[in-house]
């Protein structure tokens, strides 16, 4: 920027501030100056110009010191604040990644879970067809018993002899299944 020379009045006198500011900022940087000065003048003293001029100096100093600290707490505290927002930074990185895992678990398990209740739905279906199958055996079961009881009784009703047939060829004498009954050793005994 370029310098600039700007005259400014403080207590009467003029003075040349050569300056990169403009012209309004140096105005009011004076107009403060002179403030300070009778406010210096004002404490009830008999101070000269030139003393008020030293106190209104050291009020400035004072100031600057001030705002110097202060900014230097402001930048502890921001440097902190960087310290600290590095930290959350890394714990919110930490904490994406166990997010991200937990996230693939989850869809691991969901997909899991997804199959195994198409393994229940199939198995749930086989039981189904193994229970209507089991119910219509024990029918078909029943239904010959009672075929075999009835044939049983009809047999029985009609006379029926169980009757073995023997072979010619045969060397051995067969046994008999079953003792033959009255009839039969009738017609035995007629024949001979």
């Amino acid at each position: 920027m370029e310098k600039k020379r700007v005259s400014v009045q403080i207590e009467g006198r003029s003075y040349v501030v050569i300056t990169t500011e403009d012209r309004a900022y140096v105005h009011a940087v004076a107009d403060e100056v002179t403030d300070r000065i009778r406010s210096a003048a004002q404490t009830g003293r008999n101070l000269d110009t030139r003393d008020c001029a030293v106190l209104a100096a050291l009020d400035f100093c004072d100031d600057s010191h001030k705002a110097e600290r202060k900014n230097k707490d402001v930048v502890d505290k921001a440097d902190q604040i960087i310290r600290q927002s590095g930290e959350l930074a890394k714990q919110c990185r930490e904490y994406k990644g166990k997010l991200a895992n937990a996230i693939n678990e989850n869809t691991a398990l969901t997909k899991r879970v997804k199959a195994l209740e198409e393994q229940l739905r199939v198995l749930l279906k086989e039981n189904e067809a193994l229970k209507k199958n089991a119910d219509a055996k024990p029918l078909e079961n029943e239904k010959k018993f009672e075929k075999t009881v009835r044939e049983k009784k009809t047999e029985q009703m009609m006379g029926y002899v169980p009757m073995r047939q023997y072979s010619l060829f045969e060397e051995t004498e067969p046994q008999p299944e079953e003792k033959p009954s009255a009839k039969t050793k009738k017609k035995k005994n007629g024949k001979n």
